[in-house]
């Protein structure tokens, strides 16, 4: 690995934890020689992001966290690659007590270990007590003990999509009772010298390792260290844009999201599933297929509490959020996605199958019948214009100020006149200017803002 391309962030994290990594890996792979061949996989793939001008926005530190997330990825498919013999091997001896190959047998945990497992163990068992009785055991049937769920709706007596509900709503629950426990844990750390803040990593480590071999039962045999797996994210990161900037961002699996301007995301990655939340704006995903970890984009719920959730194994796809939340847009140029309606309580009150051009709105939780559009209009942003078809004047200016360089006010009277057509982002202002030549307004510049008035 030549150091002549050192010119990016990642690659210079990359040299620099080397020695980091190799361990790392070695420690992952049980193999040096692997870890060697993994580690100059992900080189090679950062060195071609770098070629291709394509380099994630990190903050300070996160660069080595991103190459430790990209090389993890690239084990586990080596791993799946192996076969899926081996795996359930390997599955089987852990239910049954045994330890595997999870190495680390020899480790003997401390009192402070003890105590910070036993608390894990709590949150997990208290979070599994608030999960109804039958997503429980669909959850761990299914990821505990590979049971098809084919099968299980079968048995069960519900539908195919009642099955992926339970299953969410068991990990919704499991991950946010763990999530706050870790942020709980890593509020002290902030307060204290580096010193002490890596002596509680490490700990963070060792209970990892003690749990991996422990073997304790959680809610009918599922070993801690399979929960902590599950819902504790192995890499996340926030994305934001600013007013008329875009972003493309690779992902550690290969992946890419690109954001609208004014637009911001949170992903997380975890062991089972890989999960954007949409806080703000608009995204276009181009997805990896992995069919052990389905991609999640989660729209948080609205002011009425309706949230919407969009679900695919790899495909590109466009997921838009209006202002308030109000109107979610899901448009898929390639593959197939799943939509979910999510009410106040979690409960899935609507689903819908989108394929190649199709557009899907919810409005206030109600999804309304898919369109079709030609597939290049799939964020039509991306390409520089955005589209209306018979939209509200006040709706189309909303979509339109994260590009304008002034405010624009749309009066009462005004707001509900319809327009069809496309804008260009970059003549956005010329579109107000020209409103008068399209619907009865008149538009004035008045101190410093644009008024839209009816005529």
């Amino acid at each position: 690995m030549g150091t002549g391309t050192l010119s990016s962030p990642l690659l210079t994290s990359f040299r620099d934890s080397y020695r980091d990594l190799l361990r790392y890996l070695s420690h992952r792979t049980g193999s040096a020689d692997e870890a060697r061949d993994v580690a100059h996989d992900t080189w090679v793939r950062l060195a071609d992001m770098n070629l291709r001008g394509e380099q994630p926005a990190l903050c300070d530190g996160e660069a080595r966290a991103y190459v430790f997330a990209m090389a993890r990825n690239l084990v586990i498919d080596r791993q799946r690659h192996a076969g899926v013999v081996a795996r359930h091997a390997q599955t089987h001896a852990l239910q049954q007590g045994g330890i595997g190959s999870m190495g680390a047998a020899q480790h003997v945990p401390d009192a402070c270990e003890s105590l910070m497992y036993r608390q894990a163990v709590d949150v997990l068992e208290a979070a599994l007590a608030t999960v109804p009785d039958r997503a429980r055991q669909v959850f761990l049937r299914h990821r505990v003990n590979g049971e098809d769920q084919g099968a299980l709706a079968a048995e069960y007596g519900i539908s195919r999509n009642m099955v992926e509900r339970d299953m969410m709503l068991a990990m919704d629950r499991v991950q946010a009772a763990m999530e706050h426990w870790h942020a709980a844990g890593r509020a002290p750390e902030a307060a204290v010298a580096a010193q002490g803040a890596a002596r509680r990593t490490g700990r963070r480590r060792s209970l990892a390792a003690l749990l991996g071999v422990a073997g304790v039962g959680v809610a009918g045999g599922l070993g801690a260290w399979r929960w902590w797996r599950l819902a504790v994210a192995d890499w996340q990161q926030v994305a934001s844009t600013g007013h008329g900037k875009t972003l493309r961002q690779p992902l550690p699996d290969g992946s890419h999201v690109t954001l609208d301007a004014q637009s911001r995301v949170h992903m997380a990655y975890y062991a089972g599933q890989r999960r954007v939340t949409l806080l703000a704006g608009a995204a276009f995903f181009d997805v990896v297929r992995d069919v052990d970890r389905p991609f999640v984009v989660d729209v948080p719920a609205d002011a009425n509490g309706n949230a919407v959730r969009v679900t695919v194994l790899g495909t590109r796809f466009a997921v838009e959020r209006g202002a308030g939340g109000l109107d979610v847009q899901v448009q898929v140029e390639e593959g197939r996605v799943r939509v979910q309606s999510l009410g106040r309580d979690g409960q899935m009150t609507a689903t819908r199958e989108l394929v190649d051009g199709q557009t899907l709105h919810v409005v206030s939780g109600e999804p309304l019948p898919p369109s079709r559009a030609p597939i290049h209009e799939a964020a039509a942003w991306r390409h520089g214009v955005v589209a209306f078809a018979d939209t509200p004047l006040a709706d189309a200016v909303e979509r339109l100020r994260r590009y304008l360089p002034r405010a624009v006010s749309v009066d009462a009277d005004a707001a509900a006149l319809r327009l069809s057509g496309q804008v260009r982002i970059a003549q956005a202002e010329d579109f107000v200017r020209a409103l008068p030549a399209v619907v009865p307004v008149q538009v004035r510049l008045v101190a410093g803002q644009w008024q839209v008035q009816a005529r």
